[in-house]
């Protein structure tokens, strides 16, 4: 009885210890762990919360996806999914040739009314700014359709009540990262601005 007890206490060790190893594929380099992944999207994010009187109105936080969030995402996602090195190099392509097109935000939008969310349709009332070395561009958002576990272990910030949204402006992400930027968000229901610092 007590050599049957043994072992089942080594195979729940075992099994907690299997648990807790990191999932990394042993052929890539050194990757962003959790707690810096997190660190470099909350320096390039911003959240703001919009009442009238105590009724909340609006809350959107955003995140920039800049050279330096984007480094991060790719090594984020190799370690998640396990991408061989080969992988990791193709996804830089695929993600620096959009850069060099459009620079794009992830936004986590959250109004009362949801009649009201709906920054991805043609006929949406809102209106998405992006004011940045002294000029002005118009987005386009589209609605993230993946599960909230994804959305999270990409931006954190995000909760199940609000809607993920990416919103893209056609300017590089080179003409806008070196100075700051402001993202306004403003329609009927409310108005709202997030500030992005330069990246350092």
């Amino acid at each position: 009885m007590k050599t049957a007890f043994l072992v089942f206490q080594i195979m729940f060790l075992l099994n907690l210890l299997g648990c807790a190893t990191p999932r990394t594929n042993p052929n890539m380099p050194q990757l962003i762990s959790d707690s810096e992944y997190e660190s470099v999207i909350a320096s390039n994010s911003d959240k703001k919360q919009v009442y009238d009187g105590f009724y909340a109105v609006m809350e959107v936080s955003g995140t920039m996806i800049n050279s330096k969030v984007l480094k991060a995402q790719l090594e984020q996602r190799a370690r998640i999914y396990q991408w061989t090195p080969e992988i990791l190099a193709s996804e830089k392509v695929k993600q620096d040739a959009k850069m060099a097109k459009e620079t794009e935000f992830f936004i986590s939008f959250f109004v009362p009314e949801r009649k009201h969310d709906d920054l991805h349709k043609a006929k949406t009332l809102w209106k998405l700014f992006l004011d940045a070395n002294g000029r002005r561009y118009e987005g386009k958002s589209s609605r993230m359709k993946t599960i909230l576990s994804d959305v999270v272990s990409l931006y954190p910030q995000h909760n199940r009540w609000s809607t993920p949204y990416i919103v893209s402006f056609p300017v590089p992400v080179s003409m806008i990262e070196n100075g700051g930027a402001i993202l306004t968000i403003t329609g009927p229901a409310g108005s709202t601005t997030l500030s992005f610092k330069a990246v350092p």
